[in-house]
């Protein structure tokens, strides 16, 4: 029976992967979620509600509860790491204070399991603007400068792939580290197609609803695409949702030049 854990279902990205899979032909699929607010996963998705609990099992909990983290991916062959934050701040460090217990659990289970541990695969969800090989930006400028803005939470992004990626060569698990673009409309269930790219030019926009859906294949080639980077970019029209980004980059702005 293959377990998908996915870390924080209650975001965009977390609850369009749980509808992806939800939908989905994998035989055999478990679900894991570890959630802070199980009511409010049940109004996002209210089919879980009459979901069997030997298809889908929930955990209420923060990300320092050890029992609850470690229950919630024991067994677990493919973890998708949704925890995540839009707003920059000088104490973001939310990417790090999830991949820290995520490789403390998967060193307790191979203590435990000893030669019959098998290694998950860890998707972690970045950002295209740190992907080299990816272009979304109209120029290269453009791009330095958002990272420079929004800086609280690409450093948070950038050491926390450091932790996996320690965590890969000392044989815990394999990451798969996803870049998405600037990503719209976290409650709506609207795709309009997207695809996998290692290098090139991408759309700067997607909708959830298709990361989701690219997450999810992503996680079942993962043969193909472990260890390395993946860019993720809409095909179809994305409606851009201009006024919440702008805030957000004002409020990154304001972190960087003001000194408290």
């Amino acid at each position: 029976m293959p377990i998908h854990a996915v870390l924080g279902g209650t975001g965009g990205t977390g609850s369009a992967i749980i509808r992806c899979l939800l939908s989905s032909q994998i035989p055999d699929l478990h679900l894991n979620v570890l959630v802070r607010s199980k009511s409010k996963l049940l109004k996002a998705i209210p089919q879980l509600e009459s979901t069997s609990p030997t298809l889908v099992s929930i955990f209420e909990a923060p990300i320092s509860n050890t029992d609850a983290f470690q229950a919630c991916l024991n067994g677990a062959s493919t973890i998708y790491v949704c925890i995540a934050t839009n707003m920059a701040s000088r104490t973001n460090e939310i990417a790090c204070t999830t991949a820290a217990p995520l490789i403390a659990a998967l060193e307790h289970f191979r203590k435990e399991q000893g030669p019959e541990y098998k290694p998950p695969v860890v998707l972690f969800n970045r950002s295209m603007a740190l992907n080299p090989d990816v272009q979304f930006m109209p120029s290269a400028l453009v791009k330095r400068i958002t990272v420079w803005i929004m800086y609280g939470i690409f450093d948070d992004l950038l050491k926390a792939l450091a932790l996996y990626a320690q965590a890969e060569k000392d044989g815990l698990l394999t990451c798969i580290t996803v870049d998405p673009p600037a990503i719209m409309e976290p409650n709506g269930t609207e795709a309009t197609g997207y695809e996998l790219m290692q290098r090139g030019k991408a759309a700067p926009m997607i909708y959830y609803a298709d990361f989701g859906r690219a997450m999810v294949e992503i996680g079942q080639r993962r043969e193909e695409f472990g260890g390395k980077s993946v860019g993720v970019s809409a095909t179809g029209k994305v409606r851009p949702e201009i006024l919440i980004n702008l805030w957000r980059m004002l409020q990154g702005l304001r972190m960087r030049l003001t000194p408290f």
